[in-house]
């Protein structure tokens, strides 16, 4: 629920829409979460897709009620002695109307959710009532949104998001009401601490942009900071609990991406960096930037984030050093937060002397018309290696070869103690910090391979869940 005092929203709404834009949103906000109470499943089992947002264009007549059924108008939301209560026509006019239509069509696009503006009579549904005021319902003058939730989706359960309280200007803050409110009859009770969600509760006035569904593990919060989950744990991914409930719907458009520097016929130097001006809709969360198909530095976005932020553009990439003298095609790839790429052209760059052998080159390295390059990496975790690059690490291109044992084999750094992540069959070893085979007595650390074929088809498949093979497809 999104609540503000009484006292801030009346000079709000007694304002010009030229002052009620400049002072949104007022201070000393209050939140709340309304527990679902008795329930009504209409329709058999299975969670409706059905997402009615409803513009009470007549006014909507509200049955107050312990339950909560968008078939019969009943809410438990209202307060007061009245049975009854009427919802005032969205205010706000048909053009923008169809533009926060549009908004929370794109919010909910990839998933398969049925945004309409049309009742769907008596079917079960999700009725989003997205007009009129707080006083509307009997609530006190500081209410924005409010709604039922719980940690399981509910059918027929009506959120209330009072638009009419908003700025004319405000549709993306508007869209991101709806979102969340709606939301939280999907199984998303948590209010999330990052202000690009739209279950956030910072940012109201609009810092940090168009607010999606995130695809990523978010704290959950309010204003003070990250706080302990309603349903479990500390964090929530949105995005996943969406596609569970409904299952994927429409792909969004991947970044526009481009290299700015360097550009074809420069030179580079052993600590260089790449320049890319990346978009997207959704925003670009992470761009990867390899030289001779192999990746040599990443920029990623932080987990959480606070306003005010815009989504970078032109982003910097900062190449890990040590990559030998040669030529290099460079090439980026940029990603929204959906894990949906691009790749930039190549741009083609020379630091110092092109490579005549691979005597120039660094281990594992071939040298190919001038290019110093190593091949996609195959080593599964357990392997016999000489250097890192041989192994397949959790996102292709982060393996590790490391000592264990007095042999080198493909493994993965780890935490000695109630930390430690290494597979079945394996211990992390003390000083070294990496997954190193157990002995038949429970201790490490042997060098032998019994069981390691399969741990490291595992291995493999979770790596390919985790990052797909990044490595650039040529024709």
């Amino acid at each position: 629920m999104r609540a503000l005092v009484a006292s801030s929203l009346l000079l709000l709404l007694t304002a010009s829409a030229a002052a009620e834009d400049a002072v949104w949103p007022p201070p000393d906000m209050k939140f709340e979460v309304v527990p679902y109470g008795p329930d009504v499943f209409e329709g058999g089992e299975g969670v409706s897709n059905i997402l009615y947002i409803n513009r009470c264009a007549d006014g909507c007549d509200i049955t107050k009620s312990e339950t909560n059924n968008a078939l019969t108008e009943e809410s438990s939301i209202p307060e007061g002695a009245a049975s009854t209560y009427t919802v005032q026509p969205f205010g706000h006019g048909d053009p923008l109307w169809e533009e926060l239509m549009s908004c929370i069509r794109e919010v909910y696009a990839p998933y398969d959710v049925v945004v309409t503006d049309e009742d769907p009579g008596n079917v079960p549904h999700h009725e989003a009532i997205a007009a009129g005021t707080s006083a509307n319902v009997g609530l006190d003058g500081g209410t924005l949104g409010k709604a039922p939730g719980g940690c399981e989706p509910r059918n027929n359960v009506i959120s209330f998001s009072f638009l009419n309280m908003y700025p004319a200007s405000r549709v993306d803050e508007m869209c991101a009401t709806v979102a969340q409110e709606s939301a939280h009859s999907f199984g998303l009770s948590d209010h999330l601490y990052d202000c690009t969600d739209p279950m956030t509760y910072l940012a109201q006035s609009g810092e940090c942009g168009r607010k999606f569904f995130r695809n990523k593990l978010e704290p959950c919060g309010e204003f003070a900071g990250p706080i302990a989950c309603q349903c479990a744990g500390t964090r929530v991914n949105p995005h996943v609990i969406l596609l569970g409930t409904f299952g994927p719907g429409e792909d969004p458009p991947a970044p526009v991406a481009t290299i700015t520097y360097p550009t074809t016929g420069a030179t580079i130097t052993g600590a260089s960096i790449v320049t890319v001006n990346a978009t997207d809709d959704r925003g670009v969360f992470r761009v990867e930037a390899y030289l001779n198909d192999w990746r040599w530095g990443t920029f990623q976005l932080e987990e959480s984030i606070t306003p005010p932020f815009t989504f970078p553009t032109d982003i910097i990439v900062d190449l890990d050093d040590g990559y030998p003298d040669g030529v290099y095609d460079v090439y980026a790839r940029a990603c929204n937060d959906l894990d949906i790429c691009t790749e930039t052209a190549v741009v083609t760059v020379t630091k110092g002397a092109a490579c005549s052998n691979a005597d120039s080159c660094l281990d594992g390295q071939t040298c190919d018309d001038g290019r110093c390059s190593w091949d996609e990496p195959v080593g599964e975790f357990g392997d016999a290696c000489t250097y890192d690059q041989y192994c397949i690490g959790p996102n292709t291109y982060d393996g590790k070869c490391a000592e264990v044992g007095g042999a080198e084999m493909c493994t993965d750094a780890c935490f000695v103690g109630v930390n430690d992540t290494c597979p079945d069959g394996y211990a992390c070893q003390a000083g070294a910090n990496v997954c190193a085979p157990e002995s038949d007595d429970g201790g490490c650390c042997s060098t032998g391979t019994d069981g390691r074929g399969e741990l490291a088809t595992r291995l493999l498949l979770i790596g390919m869940i985790g990052g797909l093979l990044l490595r650039r497809r040529r024709s």
